[in-house]
């Protein structure tokens, strides 16, 4: 594996929110690790193939912090991407410390292109699901984690919902120097600086978040895959 930083410029600093992100990045990475050391066959090749990926992820973002010259919520440079294959990339990523008992489904599963910053659409959604993930670990209390893709006009929006109210969020305690619970502000700001927009949005049951970013093309049905081979519904 090899991983290559560029050298810094001399004003490069790695600022709280992306120092956030690479906390939240790291902590999952060495539940990989635990993972393995505990895992023989192909669960541990699967787990070590999600760390290598996170640790990619992680020092694309410190590449971005390295060449930033202006202030971390500067315009970034957007590109065309498809928007399902970050979301299966978050997914993929995390499906090693899911719970079993959490279900969590995509769809629909085809092609999707927007406008964006890659790197900052997967920290968006990353930060979503990773919360989701972390609370169903260690509460028991989410059941379903479900991204929905919709097209209104010239908008995506990208509807996240976890079967979960309150505690999605919220700091783990009063102390004014820890990060947790920073992750939808963040993600906010992410999302706002690409052009778009993270809502809280209303739903029947649980809580639900919408990311709205710029369409692209129409949605391409005919490159449409089967998450049963990476899950349409991404079942465990």
């Amino acid at each position: 594996m090899s991983l290559t930083l560029v050298p810094p410029s001399s004003s490069s600093t790695l600022r709280p929110a992306l120092a956030h992100d690479i906390r939240n990045a790291m902590a999952v990475i060495a539940l990989h690790v635990e993972k393995l050391q505990s895992l023989a066959g192909s669960p541990g090749v699967k787990a070590g193939s999600a760390a290598h990926q996170l640790l990619v992820k992680v020092t694309a973002l410190c590449n971005d912090s390295l060449r930033e010259n202006g202030s971390e919520f500067s315009a970034p440079r957007r590109i065309s991407f498809d928007i399902v294959d970050t979301v299966r990339q978050v997914i993929d990523i995390l499906r090693p410390i899911t719970p079993a008992d959490l279900k969590v489904k995509l769809h629909p599963d085809y092609r999707h292109m927007v406008l964006g910053n890659p790197n900052d659409a997967f920290r968006i959604i990353f930060n979503l699901a990773h919360n989701a993930v972390a609370l169903a670990r260690f509460s028991g209390e989410i059941t379903l984690l479900d991204f929905r893709l919709e097209r209104l006009k010239a908008l995506t929006l990208l509807r996240i919902s976890p079967r979960a109210r309150a505690q999605l969020f919220r700091t783990s305690a009063p102390n004014r120097n820890t990060t947790n619970g920073h992750g939808l502000l963040i993600a906010r700001d992410l999302a706002e600086r690409n052009g778009g927009a993270l809502q809280l949005a209303e739903a029947s049951a649980g809580t639900q978040f919408v990311l709205t970013l710029s369409s692209l093309t129409t949605v391409d049905t005919s490159t449409s895959r089967s998450l049963g081979q990476r899950a349409t519904s991404c079942s465990r």
